[in-house]
């Protein structure tokens, strides 16, 4: 096992967080008291220290990855830079405690958006937008931990880094894979760019678009206030950001083929095609459930349907809580579960989006189909095929794992919420959320609780196990079981 390259990328990770910590303290520079500029300028100050003393220690060591060192640094990075990350909002006084700055943090890095700041109102702008910031790091980070996991497993179609690397094929490995990294960000920041260009011309103000723009295209779901008002109280923002969504919720190698002068990438790929299907689908199914069990009118029921099945779906997080003709929040329990079904669900391979992913669902429904027709042929070969793609053993058992560890996942951490108190209706809705990576999808109005009687108002006013269980679950939910759990397996480290 080689450690220096391990830490060389955890240097190299934290420097990079040093650095973007200057750009909210800019913002932060104009309040009275200048403690949050401060501890941005302290935060940035300790990180960079820490991953320049990574760096040069291992200057001079091999920095080429096995298996084990790809799997180790994942896991390394997702639970050592939110410690950093989490450094302005306790040092700036955003919250009471270290576990709370840390889950503020792994939430935001893990594009997560579960808040336990409930007064952003009050927040100074280099807070508000440090949240979306390290949302839009994380975004970009899991592509390339994606890549790297679509390699070790070979999933088919899910590696933007492929085609970047196969296209530099006159240099050197390591400069290839320098280009290909760099090239995937250039079109993850012009995407960004654009988002918050057309954010802003939609009417929202400079900086709410700066952070919504980082927020919606990294699928994170982090709000620039409580209540959201700048979003939904304009239709062409919505339209913007349901856009984003689905850019982000979709395979970034297709967007690199498509920059890249491919321009019919997107529907030769089954699984963009599915996606549409599906959001399609269950956007009418959602509006039908909406009609049969509200008053609302027909126009505003497509709007909602919409809106919260492309970002269920992308597992964003931003919800529209229907309004009855009394102007009542409501949300119908069918309509809560469609949401968590869709959840789980979730996006692409190879985008920011978290759940199950679309292609192992459709490798599941698939296997399905096939056993329903043996059951009427039992002697027929019925091949299982992907697009162009022959789906093998190795990939129907890595997607049923995967769907096992996420089920399995999913019962533990439910139990041991409602062990902290919680009643199980708000442990199923949180435990699914965010393994998903969509926390900030719930809240008291979806759970639709009783405020006199309510065990859960806000991710802030948890105790403090239900946190740990959560800042657990947004790990395991982001690296996708495999590299947490394959690190804890004895076998591994003895081969």
């Amino acid at each position: 096992m080689l450690f220096a390259p391990v830490l060389t990328i955890l240097g190299w990770s934290l420097t990079l967080l040093s650095a973007l910590m200057l750009i909210p303290s800019v913002f932060a520079l104009g309040d009275i008291s200048g403690n949050v500029a401060s501890a941005f300028f302290a935060s940035a100050i300790i990180t960079l220290f820490l991953g320049g003393g990574l760096i040069f220690a291992n200057r001079m060591e091999a920095a080429s990855l096995s298996r084990r060192e790809t799997f180790l640094s994942a896991t390394i990075i997702w639970i050592i830079i939110p410690v950093f990350a989490a450094l302005p909002f306790y040092l700036g006084n955003a919250v009471s405690s270290p576990l709370d700055a840390y889950f503020e943090a792994i939430s935001g890095f893990t594009t997560n958006g579960a808040s336990v700041i409930d007064n952003l109102a009050e927040q100074s702008r280099g807070i508000i937008l440090w949240r979306s910031l390290i949302q839009w790091l994380g975004g970009f980070a899991i592509i390339l931990f994606v890549s790297a996991l679509a390699s070790e497993f070979g999933i088919p179609g899910s590696n933007p880094l492929n085609q970047a690397i196969a296209k530099s094929t006159r240099r050197r490995l390591s400069r290839r894979i320098r280009y290909a990294v760099v090239s995937i960000l250039k079109i993850y920041t012009l995407l960004t760019f654009v988002c918050i260009v057309l954010l802003w011309w939609s009417g929202m103000d400079a900086f709410n678009a700066l952070c919504y723009g980082f927020s919606t295209l990294s699928t994170g779901g982090f709000t620039a206030s409580n209540d959201g008002l700048e979003v939904f109280g304009n239709r062409m923002t919505e339209t913007v950001l349901i856009v984003f969504m689905i850019i982000g919720a979709v395979n970034f190698s297709l967007h690199w083929a498509f920059f890249n002068g491919d321009r019919g990438s997107y529907f030769r790929n089954p699984e963009y095609r599915y996606f549409l299907f599906i959001l399609v689908f269950c956007s009418l199914i959602m509006f039908f459930l909406i009609k049969l069990n509200t008053d609302i009118q027909a126009i505003q029921a497509i709007r909602y349907s919409i809106f919260n099945t492309v970002s269920a779906l992308s597992t964003t997080g931003y919800t529209m809580v229907p309004i009855s003709e009394s102007g009542e929040y409501i949300w119908p329990l069918s309509v809560l579960f469609l949401i968590l079904l869709i959840m789980c669900i979730g996006g692409s391979t190879g985008s920011t989006s978290g759940g199950l992913k679309l292609m192992r669902v459709i490798l599941l429904l698939k296997q399905g189909a096939a056993e329903i027709k043996h059951l009427s042929f039992p002697s027929a070969i019925i091949p299982l095929k992907y697009g162009s793609i022959r789906i093998t053993r190795e990939l129907l058992l890595s997607a049923w794992g995967f769907f096992t560890l996420f089920c399995l996942a999913i019962i533990v951490i439910s139990l041991g919420l409602s062990f902290t108190g919680l009643d199980f209706r708000t442990s199923l809705a949180l435990s699914i959320s965010n393994l998903a990576s969509a926390g900030s999808a719930i809240d008291s109005i979806m759970i639709d609780l009783d405020p006199n009687k309510a065990n859960f108002t806000t991710y802030g006013a948890l105790p403090i196990a239900a946190k740990i269980l959560l800042c657990i679950a947004m790990l395991i939910g982001r690296l996708e079981f495999f590299a947490v759990f394959t690190l804890l397996n004895p076998a591994f480290w003895r081969r």
